[in-house]
């Protein structure tokens, strides 16, 4: 029982180590979005927060997760960095 209980033991705490490094990934990649955000106009901010709304009124409530979800990667990955690069810090 000892032997069982020192095995859950080790488990619980290499499942911890990963949870901390994972809230770390978490936490860098909050800090980027923040960073890059800086440099977004209130208005384009303002524009994507209205067509995001539309979309979730007009899509099927199965596609509108996976559409908003895309169309953040598309946001993080290609407009914010181009935004990042012409814009103002």
């Amino acid at each position: 029982m000892i032997g069982r209980a020192g095995k859950l033991q080790t488990e619980v705490q290499a499942s911890a180590r990963r949870l901390d490094a994972a809230l770390q990934e978490v936490d860098a990649e909050q800090n980027d979005v923040r960073r890059l955000t800086r440099a977004v106009p209130p208005k384009l901010l303002l524009g994507v927060g209205l067509a995001g709304g539309f979309l979730l009124m007009l899509l099927p409530r199965h596609l509108r997760g996976r559409t908003l979800i895309g169309l953040g990667r598309f946001a993080l990955e290609r407009l914010l960095p181009l935004l990042a690069g012409g814009g103002r810090e």
